[in-house]
C-alpha cells in the first residue's frame, strides 16, 4: 500500500509539472487553477501511476502522451493540434530533463533501484521535474518553446502534427534504450548521441519555420500597406502638379536660402510618382500587386537607379480573375524579386532595371531585368543563407523557390543575358481554373 501511495505521489508531482510547463508555454500564466481543473490533474495523476510499470516499456510512455493530451486540452480549452503540439514539447523537454538527470543518479542508482525504491524513485523525479520548472524559467528558454509552439499551431499542417508525434515516438524509444542500458556503456552513449542529435534536428527545423513564417508575415504586412497605398498615390498623382506649382510660387515669393533649400529638399525627398516608368504602372489592376509595384519602384527610385516599364495587359485579363489569396501569394513573390532587382542593381555600375508585364498566349508573366555585378555564388543564389550580402542573408530567393513549389500555378524562370540578370515569374490562366474547381 505505502508503494502504491509513493507511486501516486510521484505522480502526482509528473502531471502538475506538465501543468505548470505547459500553461507557461501558451501563455496562459494569469490563468488560476480551479477546482475542476485541479480534480483533472488528479484524475490524470492516478492513471499515470496506473500505468507506471517496473520495467520501463516505450509503451507505457505513449499511453501517458496521450492522457496528457487528452486532459490538457480540456483544462486549457485547446483545439486537438495544438493540445498534441504543447504537450509533445513538453514531453521532449522531459525526456531531456530525463536523460540529464542519468548522469547524476546511474552512476550512484541502478535502474531497477531507481524505479522500485520508493525514496530512489520520488527523489529521482523530483529532480527531473525541478530541472524542468528551472529550465522553464529561464528567459532564453521559455521565449523559445513558446516560439515553438506558436510556430507549431501557426503551421497546423498534417506534415508539421505528424513530425511531432514521431519525435514523441523516437524519444519514447531512446528513453527506453537508456533505461535498460549500463551506465556510460556503448549502448548508452550512443543513445544520447542519437537524442543530441535528434533535439539538434528540431531546433533546426523549428528556426527554419520561424524564418519562413517571419518573411510571410513580413509579406502579408506589406501587402496590407500598398493596399492603401495605392490609393494614396492615385489620389496623390492627381494633386500633384497642384502642389509642386504652389511649392514653385512659395520658392519665388522668399528670398531666404534656408527656404528655397527646405523646399528643394522637399521635392527632392518626394516620391517620384510623375515620370513614364511609374506612369506605365497606372495600367495594372488594383488589388495590391499595383501598389506594391508603386512601392518598390519608389525605392528603387530612391536609390537613383534607373528605372524602366513596359505593361502590356488586358483590362479583364489573368491578373483581373485571381482570388485575393492567389494575389498575396503573387505580391510576396514580385517584392522578393523587385527587392533583389533593387539590390543587385545599386551595386552595379550602370545601375538599370527594366520591368516587363505582358500578357500572351493565356500567360502573364513578371519580367525583373537588371545589371549586376558579378559574385562567386550566383549559381548557388536559390539555396538557404546564400547572398553576396554574407552571412545571415540570402533567404528571399530560398522563400521564392518554396512558394513556388507550394503553388504549382506559378512557374519561374532565371537567365543571364547580356549582362542582365533576368528573373520571371508567370501565371497560366489554364492551371488558374484548375485550382479553382479544386
Amino acid at each position: 500500500m505505502l508503494e502504491v501511495l509513493y507511486r501516486f505521489f510521484s505522480a502526482i508531482i509528473i502531471s502538475f509539472t506538465a501543468a505548470y510547463i505547459i500553461r507557461k508555454m501558451i501563455g496562459k500564466q494569469d490563468e488560476k487553477l480551479n477546482l475542476k481543473n485541479f480534480i483533472l490533474i488528479l484524475i490524470l495523476s492516478i492513471l499515470v501511476s496506473l500505468v507506471h510499470q517496473l520495467e520501463y516499456t516505450a509503451l507505457s510512455t505513449l499511453v501517458i502522451f496521450l492522457l496528457d493530451i487528452v486532459v490538457f486540452k480540456i483544462i486549457y480549452k485547446l483545439l486537438l493540434e495544438e493540445s498534441i503540439i504543447s504537450t509533445s514539447i513538453y514531453m521532449l523537454m522531459l525526456a531531456l530533463c530525463d536523460a540529464l538527470s542519468s548522469f547524476i543518479f546511474m552512476p550512484i542508482f541502478s535502474v531497477q533501484e531507481i524505479r522500485t525504491n520508493s525514496v530512489t524513485m520520488i527523489i529521482s523525479n523530483i529532480t527531473v521535474n525541478l530541472i524542468l520548472v528551472i529550465l522553464m524559467n529561464i528567459k532564453c528558454i521559455k521565449n523559445s518553446l513558446t516560439k515553438f509552439y506558436n510556430t507549431g499551431i501557426k503551421n497546423r499542417a498534417f506534415p508539421n502534427i505528424l513530425f511531432f508525434v514521431l519525435l514523441i515516438v523516437g524519444f519514447c524509444y531512446l528513453a527506453y534504450n537508456i533505461a535498460i542500458s549500463s551506465f556510460f556503456n556503448k549502448e548508452y552513449i550512443l543513445n544520447i548521441l542519437v537524442m543530441i542529435i535528434f533535439t539538434i534536428v528540431m531546433y533546426i527545423f523549428v528556426d527554419n519555420q520561424n524564418k519562413y513564417k517571419k518573411l510571410e508575415e513580413d509579406y502579408d504586412n506589406l501587402f496590407q500597406y500598398v493596399q492603401n497605398f495605392e490609393d494614396w498615390i492615385e489620389k496623390e498623382q492627381m494633386n500633384r502638379h497642384e502642389y509642386k506649382n504652389q511649392l514653385a510660387v512659395l520658392r519665388c515669393l522668399t528670398k531666404e536660402k534656408k527656404v528655397k533649400n527646405k523646399i528643394d529638399e522637399i521635392l527632392e525627398d518626394n516620391i517620384n510618382i510623375e515620370n513614364q516608368a511609374v506612369t506605365n504602372l497606372r495600367k495594372l489592376p488594383k488589388g495590391g500587386i499595383k501598389g506594391l509595384m508603386y512601392y518598390k519602384s519608389a525605392l528603387a527610385q530612391k536609390q537613383k537607379i534607373h528605372l524602366a516599364t513596359d505593361v502590356s495587359i488586358n483590362e479583364k485579363g489573368i491578373l483581373s480573375k485571381l482570388s485575393e489569396k492567389d494575389i498575396r501569394v503573387l505580391c510576396k513573390l514580385i517584392g522578393i524579386y523587385f527587392d533583389n532587382a533593387i539590390e543587385a542593381a545599386s551595386e552595379s555600375k550602370r545601375k538599370n532595371i527594366m520591368i516587363e508585364v505582358y500578357e500572351l498566349n493565356d500567360k502573364v508573366s513578371f519580367v525583373f531585368s537588371n545589371t549586376f555585378k558579378k559574385h562567386k555564388n550566383m549559381k548557388a543564389r536559390n539555396k538557404k543563407g546564400v547572398s553576396s550580402k554574407g552571412e545571415g542573408r540570402g533567404n528571399g530567393l530560398y522563400f521564392a523557390a518554396k512558394l513556388i513549389k507550394e503553388n504549382p500555378w506559378i512557374e519561374e524562370r532565371q537567365d543571364i543575358i547580356d549582362n542582365y540578370y533576368i528573373q520571371q515569374i508567370s501565371v497560366k490562366k489554364n492551371t488558374i481554373k484548375k485550382e479553382s474547381n479544386l
